[in-house]
C-alpha cells in the first residue's frame, strides 16, 4: 500500500527545519543541495514544494514568525484578566525561554535586510515587524503604540547585545530595570507629560 503524504505537514517539516540552517550559515552561503542533505530529503522533493532558495527562506521567514505571533495570542488568550505588569513578565519570559530562537530571527532578518535589491525581501521584513508588534500590542493591551513599540525595542535589543557579548548584559536586570518605569509608562503618566511638552 502506498505511503499517504500530508503534503502541508511535510512542507511545515522543511520550513521548520531550515531556520537554524539559516541562521548559521547565512542565506548566500546556503545551497538547495546543503539543505537537501542537511535535511534528509530528496533535491526533487525539496524542489518540489520550493522551486526556489529563495521561496524556501521567504516562506520560511513568514512561516517562524506567525507561529510565534500564535504562541504569543495563545499566552494573551489563557492570561486576559491579568495585569499589565503580569503580561509585561510573561512577554518577558516568552522571549527567555526563546533566546537561541529568537538570536536566529535576528540573524534572518539581517539577511533579509541585505537583501536590498529584493522588493519580495524588504516586503517580508515588514510584514514579520508588523506581525510581532501587533502580537504584541494585542497582548499588553495598552492601546499605545509608542509603549509597546518600546518594550519591543528593549526585547530584541537585549537579545542582540547578548549577541555581541553575553557577558554584559543580563536579562533579569534589564527586565528589572523594565518592571521599575513600566507602571509610569503604562499608567497614563508619561502620556499626560508628553501632551504638556507638545504645548
Amino acid at each position: 500500500m502506498p505511503k499517504i503524504v500530508d503534503h502541508e505537514v511535510y512542507r511545515i517539516s522543511i520550513l521548520t527545519r531550515c531556520l537554524g540552517l539559516f541562521a548559521k550559515r547565512g542565506y548566500a552561503m546556503v545551497t538547495m543541495r546543503e539543505i537537501s542533505k542537511e535535511l534528509r530529503v530528496s533535491t526533487g522533493s525539496l524542489y518540489h514544494y520550493f522551486p526556489t532558495k529563495e521561496v524556501l527562506f521567504e516562506e520560511m521567514a513568514k512561516w517562524v514568525v506567525r507561529e510565534d505571533a500564535k504562541q504569543l495570542v495563545d499566552i494573551r488568550d489563557r492570561n486576559r484578566e491579568k495585569s499589565v505588569s503580569e503580561k509585561l513578565e510573561l512577554l518577558f519570559e516568552f522571549v527567555r525561554e526563546r533566546e537561541g530562537h529568537f538570536r536566529d530571527l535576528i540573524l534572518l532578518a539581517c539577511d533579509l535586510y541585505r537583501r536590498e535589491d529584493s522588493e519580495p525581501a524588504k516586503a517580508i521584513l515588514k510584514d514579520c515587524s508588523s506581525i510581532f508588534r501587533s502580537a504584541i500590542e494585542s497582548h499588553l493591551d495598552l492601546r499605545n503604540p509608542e509603549m509597546e513599540n518600546l518594550f519591543f525595542s528593549v526585547l530584541i535589543g537585549t537579545i542582540f547585545q547578548r549577541m555581541m557579548d553575553q557577558g554584559t548584559v543580563d536579562f533579569e536586570k534589564t527586565f528589572e530595570i523594565v518592571r521599575v518605569f513600566a507602571p509610569f509608562l503604562t499608567g497614563g503618566l508619561f502620556m499626560e507629560f508628553k501632551k504638556i511638552g507638545n504645548e
